[in-house]
C-alpha cells in the first residue's frame, strides 16, 4: 500500500466523524508522523510503499481515532509556535488562539526589548508549559515561571522544558486557594477554565471524552471565577505597571474588561483572535 492510499483510507473512515477537512487535516499529522517527511517531500513521494511496520502503525493510530482519541493525544505530541511539545491526557491540547497570545507578548518585548530584559514573568494554569517555555526560548534573558495544579501536568511540563532546552521554575499550586509566596513578577499571563458547563453540547466529543475536565470547564453561575482569582493574585503580585495577559472566553470579553477596570487596571486592551472572537486581554496594574 502506498501513502496515498492509506491517505484515502483514513479520509473515508475519519471524514463521518471530523468532516472532510479536520479528516484530511488530521491524515497530514499521521504521515508525517510515522513517514518522517513534510508536506514538500510527501508530494515527491505519495506513491511510496509503505513498509509493514509502517502500515502496521498507521492502522493502530486508525484505530484509536476512530475512538475520538485526539490525534495529538494519538502521537504523544504536537506543534506550539514552532516547537515541538509532548502532550497527554493530563494536559491540554494547546490551540491557536494560545499561540495568538504568545505572539502578542513576543511582538510587546520586540517593540520594548529593555522592559523585557531580565524581569521576571509567571505563567498560571500552565498545563503542557507552552507558554512559559515558549516566551523563555524567544526571551532567554527572563526569569520564568510556571504554576499548576496538577502533578501530573507539571511533570509534563518539565518534560517539555527539557525537551526545548529551556530553563523554566514549575510550582505546584492552586491559584484559587494559593500558599505559595512568590514575590513579585513583571508579566503575568493565564489561559486558565473558563468554559461553563452550558457550552459543553456545543464541544467534540474528541474533547469532552478525553480532554481533562480540571482545565476546561467552570460553573454556569461563576464563569469568571478563575479571572477574579488571578485579577486578586495580580493586584498583589504584579509590579507597578506590570502587565497581566489573559486568554478569555469570547461570550465574556466586556464582563472580564469590567472586572479588571474594577481591580484597579488600567490601559486595558481587549483583542479578537483570527475568526473575530473576543479571545484575549492586556492590562496594566496601576
Amino acid at each position: 500500500m502506498t501513502i496515498a492510499s492509506i491517505e484515502k483510507v483514513f479520509i473515508e473512515d475519519l471524514t463521518s466523524l471530523y468532516g472532510l477537512e479536520e479528516a484530511g487535516s488530521i491524515v497530514w499529522l499521521v504521515i508525517g508522523f510515522v513517514c518522517k517527511i513534510n508536506r514538500s517531500q510527501y508530494l515527491n513521494n505519495r506513491n511510496d510503499q509503505l513498509s509493514e511496520d509502517q502500515l502496521r502503525t498507521f492502522y493502530e493510530i486508525l484505530s484509536q481515532l476512530k475512538q475520538a482519541i485526539p490525534v495529538q493525544y494519538v502521537l504523544c505530541e504536537t506543534e506550539f509556535y514552532g516547537s515541538v511539545f509532548k502532550v497527554s491526557p493530563a494536559v491540554l491540547i494547546p490551540r491557536p488562539e494560545t499561540e495568538e497570545l504568545v505572539d502578542w507578548i513576543l511582538k510587546d518585548a520586540k517593540v520594548n526589548p529593555t522592559y523585557y530584559t531580565g524581569l521576571r514573568m509567571l505563567d498560571i494554569g500552565t498545563g503542557s508549559g507552552c507558554i512559559p517555555i515558549t516566551l523563555k526560548k524567544y526571551l532567554p534573558d527572563m526569569e520564568v515561571s510556571a504554576l499548576d495544579i496538577s502533578s501530573d501536568a507539571l511533570e509534563l511540563a518539565k518534560e517539555n522544558a527539557g525537551l526545548n532546552n529551556t530553563d523554566v521554575n514549575f510550582i505546584q499550586d492552586d491559584i484559587l486557594n494559593p500558599f505559595t509566596e512568590l514575590g513579585k513578577f513583571s508579566v503575568i499571563s493565564s489561559n486558565p477554565p473558563y468554559v461553563t458547563l452550558a457550552e459543553k453540547a456545543q464541544m467534540h466529543i474528541n474533547v469532552l471524552d478525553h480532554e481533562p475536565h480540571l482545565a476546561l470547564f467552570v460553573p454556569d453561575d461563576d464563569p469568571l471565577i478563575f479571572y477574579k482569582a488571578i485579577t486578586r493574585f495580580a493586584e498583589r503580585h504584579l509590579e507597578g505597571g506590570g502587565l497581566l495577559y489573559l486568554e478569555i472566553n469570547e461570550n465574556h470579553g466586556q464582563e472580564t474588561v469590567s472586572l479588571l477596570i474594577d481591580s484597579g487596571f488600567k490601559d486595558i486592551e481587549l483583542r479578537q483572535d483570527l475568526r473575530d472572537r473576543d479571545r484575549m486581554i492586556k492590562a496594566r496594574l496601576r
